[in-house]
């Protein structure tokens, strides 16, 4: 729901039951890149591509070890080939850098990790990112993902 229509329930709330509410302001209310990011995480470990789908452009790239998968078709045939290989997994960012940052284009590095089962087996590993976050229609939204493993020492 956007925040708008969150807004005005809280009004009309407060309205018609005499309820004291506090407003933030709407820098703090607005989407950025930031929250645009972990939105997207948090929807990742819902495992659901119907869930994933909203916060992912139409013609994003995301660069895995075992391919290359370009447009939201190719994204959601890789994502949920990993939701059915790896259950329950769990995703995580750390140290994430954000690199640059412009009205429409937001791009960060980071590590990530992710632990699971796969064949009944916990297991889990992790590695290094980038994400790059294009404004589409006032939306920050995923264009390009690219994970790797760490580098060999």
């Amino acid at each position: 729901m956007s925040s708008y229509l969150i807004l005005m329930k809280k009004l009309l709330l407060a309205l018609f039951c005499g309820l004291s509410i506090v407003l933030l302001p709407a820098a703090e209310t607005v989407m950025n890149h930031e929250i645009a990011l972990t939105t997207y995480v948090e929807k990742l470990n819902t495992h659901s591509w119907d869930q994933i789908a909203p916060h992912v452009t139409e013609d994003a790239v995301f660069i895995f070890t075992e391919d290359t998968f370009v447009g939201k078709a190719a994204a959601k045939a890789a994502f949920e080939k990993t939701f059915k290989l790896i259950e329950n997994e769990v995703f995580s960012l750390h140290d994430i850098t954000w690199t640059v940052i412009t009205e429409d284009v937001a791009t960060c590095r980071y590590e990530f990790r992710w632990k699971g089962l796969i064949s009944g087996q916990e297991s889990s590993g992790g590695g290094r990112g980038t994400t790059i976050l294009r404004k589409v229609d006032g939306r920050w939204l995923i264009a390009h993902e690219h994970l790797g493993p760490y580098p060999r020492k």
